[in-house]
């Protein structure tokens, strides 16, 4: 049996050439609208920072000195804080966002030295159990958005806080002797510029790759006090995380 062909019937009166026209580039165009309209993005990253802590590691080494030991400074370990950013277009070349860092960690050693009750066990730590950092940020596109790799200058200002503990202590089954122990923390501000570059995955521009450098201006330094039997009744608490930051991230358009 033969199958009849359906027939597009239109009223008498006919529709006029440009209303068809325009429904068409409507209906084909409405698609690449949608796909368009994705103005906001999300990175997730790790970086690795080189701060400075000038005042901090000279205290390590004057520590160093008057023990004779050679415990590890901030120079000596990775640096590392994971981070998310999200942004909103405000066109094809800007675009402005939040960024939180956190981070934690330590350095210590340990070594057996004499002492007046035998061989006891030297101990030096400093923790960060908190670094955190929240910016604004504008990020400047100067070739736009139209290719999979987008280059980007960016800059923010903020505020971060951190938390840390440094304890040196001298035991062994006779005694149990702290020598130095410091609590610390605060806020303080901080700023960055870096530059960096996107690139999307595929040419449906909805995952990307990104990678940047930037330099970080933060920093806390104010007299906190102090306790233990080679301690004054404070020290100079000073946390610098000025220096070079290098990261890697993943990130998705919405």
């Amino acid at each position: 049996m033969t199958t009849p062909f359906a027939r597009l019937r239109l009223p008498a009166s006919g529709l006029p050439i440009s209303t068809l026209l325009g429904a068409a580039l409507l209906l084909t165009g409405a698609p690449a609208a949608a796909q368009e309209a994705t103005p906001w993005t999300m990175t997730v990253y790790l970086q690795q920072s080189w701060p400075k802590q000038t005042e901090t590691n000279r205290q390590i080494k004057d520590i160093n000195a008057a023990t004779g030991q050679s415990f590890k400074t901030w120079d000596d370990v990775a640096n590392l804080n994971l981070g998310l950013q999200a942004f909103r277009d405000l066109d094809p070349r800007w675009k402005v966002g939040l960024e939180l860092d956190y981070s934690r960690g330590k350095i210590d050693g340990a070594a057996t030295v004499d002492s007046p009750a035998g061989p006891a066990t030297l101990a030096f730590e400093q923790k960060y159990t908190v670094y955190a950092d929240l910016l604004v940020l504008a990020q400047f596109r100067p070739l736009g958005t139209e290719r999979r790799w987008i280059p980007f200058l960016q800059g923010g200002l903020g505020v971060a806080y951190e938390k840390d503990r440094t304890s040196l202590t001298l035991r062994n089954p006779y005694l149990d002797e702290t020598l130095l122990h410091v609590n610390n923390d605060g806020w303080f501000p901080m700023y960055t510029f870096g530059v960096g570059v996107d690139v999307y995955f595929s040419e449906k521009r909805t995952w990307y790759a990104e990678a940047g450098v930037s330099y970080t201006w933060a920093r806390l330094k104010h007299d906190v006090a102090a306790s233990g039997s080679l301690a004054p009744p404070t020290v100079t608490a000073d946390t610098d995380s000025t220096g070079p930051n290098v990261w890697l991230g993943v990130g998705r358009r919405f």
